[in-house]
């Protein structure tokens, strides 16, 4: 005999009771929630340690010798592999006028560079190309500049004296333009010579910047060019030779040389300007233009472009 299941009355009120009062309490906290903010995807992402963005992106960066029209013999700047594995990112100067271009892999093979596909005098960046596809490893994700911030962690990758690999952290202390139409990132992860065209990233292995030039007067001032300047630059175009570029006509040191401002007005100058007042104060080529300064029409001091 199957057995019933019998009800007492009262039990069944309460019980009635208990869920709606669950349900009035649901719809109460479902309101709340349309009042709280959307999670973001950065809220989502959780940063990752140095450790492990080296270990991302690390086969990316390769050493990059190059030879000829009166270079040194093997002389020595750092690069970027992007895209299909083929293209890698550097800076201009580091190539221009070479007849050969080795790129040096984390795999342990060298391989000779084919030419480059586009270059961007302005930023000192150019794009080249090598005959073999790198197949080890992960190729990094470019971010934007706009998703920047200062104060955020990043990771310098290069070569420095040949060292490959070198690792060195910091965070962004600036976003500068030191020309209408080109911006850099500021950074104080240490740069040395050989980082030339070394890759910036941030904590989750994306490429930020191209590290291209450090300022020998001070501390910890180096920078990178952002990544949104690569683009324009892979163009699907026939490789063309490293003996047919000229060295970009900007010169990095420039930034640390010596300018002189007034305590009232808006240019700088050089010291024989005669528009220079008792009032003069001598900066760094590099300060001024962070402090908003124009170049002198008249005396025509060096501008950084």
């Amino acid at each position: 005999m199957i057995g019933q299941i019998t009800f007492d009355n009262q039990y069944c009120h309460n019980t009635r009771y208990v869920f709606s009062k669950s349900i009035f309490a649901s719809a109460i906290f479902l309101s709340l929630c349309a009042f709280l903010p959307s999670p973001t995807l950065s809220q989502e992402l959780t940063p990752k340690t140095t450790p492990e963005v080296v270990k991302q992106v690390s086969a990316a960066v390769v050493v990059l010798t190059t030879e000829g029209r009166g270079r040194t013999p093997d002389s020595q700047a750092s690069g970027v592999i992007i895209n299909d594995g083929r293209t890698i990112i550097t800076n201009l100067h580091a190539v221009a006028g070479a007849s050969k271009v080795s790129v040096h892999l984390e795999d342990g093979r060298t391989v000779e560079a084919v030419g480059y596909m586009g270059m961007d005098e302005k930023r000192d960046l150019i794009c080249i190309q090598i005959a073999e596809r790198f197949k080890s490893g992960s190729y990094p994700d470019l971010a934007a500049l706009e998703d920047l911030s200062i104060g955020q962690k990043v990771i310098a990758i290069g070569s420095p004296q040949g060292l490959a690999n070198t690792v060195s952290e910091g965070i962004i202390s600036g976003i500068r333009e030191f020309d209408e139409g080109t911006s850099v990132i500021q950074t104080t992860a240490p740069l040395s010579p050989g980082s030339s065209g070394g890759g910036l990233f941030n904590d989750q292995g994306e490429l930020i910047g191209i590290t291209s030039f450090l300022h020998t007067g001070g501390q910890n001032l180096n920078f990178a060019y952002p990544t949104d300047y690569i683009l324009p630059l892979l163009a699907k175009t026939e490789p063309q030779p490293f003996a047919s570029l000229k060295a970009p006509t900007y010169e990095p040191s420039k930034a640390g040389i010596t300018v002189y401002v007034t305590r009232t007005g808006s240019k700088y100058h050089r010291e024989t300007c005669r528009y220079l007042r008792r009032s003069k104060i001598e900066i760094t080529l590099l300060e001024a233009v962070d402090r908003g300064y124009t170049s002198c029409s008249v005396c025509k001091p060096p501008i950084l472009e």
